[in-house]
């Protein structure tokens, strides 16, 4: 990820709530549009969901502006996908729908990026 950060944060379970609200508040100033926060904040809240459920019960977070982009990075140090990303439940489908692009890796543990991008009054004509 490149870019200036916007919201670093390491969280568990009891922080949900609280990583909701700063994700939206951070998406914000950043300048994403109401509909497209709420729909990113939704996502990212996913991720963070999956990285206390499946990784270990607890997370990082990573929200950066770039050109043109929005990207949030969940990792977690749990066991990674070990092979192909499960799509079975609900997180990773709704993530990929929400937002305008998904990259799934790992290292120890997964690493899962979000990227929206930044619509312009000449994308919407376009």
């Amino acid at each position: 990820m490149t870019g200036a950060a916007l919201l670093q944060m390491r969280f568990t379970i009891a922080d949900l709530p609280r990583l909701r609200l700063r994700v939206g508040e951070a998406a914000g100033l950043a300048g994403l549009d109401e509909g497209r926060c709420e729909d990113f904040v939704l996502a990212a809240y996913e991720l963070a969901c999956n990285a206390v459920l499946h990784g270990g019960g607890a997370g990082f977070l990573r929200l950066r502006r770039d050109e043109g982009l929005l990207e949030c990075q969940v990792s977690d140090d749990g066991p990674g996908f070990r092979g192909r990303p499960d799509f079975s439940g609900r997180g990773l489908p709704l993530a990929r729908e929400l937002t305008d692009g998904i990259e799934i890796g790992g290292g120890p543990g997964a690493v899962v990026t979000l990227t929206v991008l930044f619509r312009t009054d000449r994308q919407l004509v376009d």
